[in-house]
């Protein structure tokens, strides 16, 4: 279990620095014709965490599969592995294991501070071909305390 909390917190921040370094990078497009980059939040027990959401290739290493991460200043980030591509339906999030953890399963992890949550179930829903909302339950890997992580965003 420990090697699981080690290969999941240096996955997760990974992925992290990647939104840092992106995060700041604008794409074309938009209604307007200008420049916007992808925003998100999401709610950790009571508490909104927002900022950039972008996609990255898929670290799972399934081609063309993304991932797809929200991050605040704080360092709190909420990562979304194996994003349905398609523009709307709900898709069910799988438990996290140390088998699938590199898998073309959908799962879910999530950094604040310095807790680390697992996906153990809950759903994200395409909204449009590049935004999403999502309820997924969670689990801290230090206490085994469940809870639920809700959001959305756009990347």
């Amino acid at each position: 279990m420990k090697t699981l909390k080690r290969n999941l917190f240096v996955k997760s921040l990974l992925l992290l620095l990647v939104v840092v370094f992106l995060g700041s990078c604008k794409k074309d497009g938009g209604d307007d014709g200008g420049n916007e980059v992808g925003k998100g939040s999401f709610t950790v027990k009571g508490t909104t965490h927002s900022g950039p959401c972008v996609s990255v290739a898929a670290t799972s290493g399934v081609s063309g599969n993304i991932d797809v991460v929200i991050a605040d200043e704080s360092g709190a980030s909420f990562t979304v592995y194996n994003m349905p591509t398609g523009g709307s339906g709900t898709s069910n999030v799988v438990e996290f294991t140390d088998s699938n953890g590199f898998s073309s399963e959908l799962y879910a992890l999530s950094v604040t501070g310095s807790t680390l949550y697992s996906s153990t179930g809950g759903t994200i829903t395409k909204t449009g071909s590049s935004s999403y909302k999502f309820s997924i339950n969670m689990i801290d890997l230090s206490t085994d305390e469940q809870i639920t992580i809700t959001g959305s965003g756009k990347y």
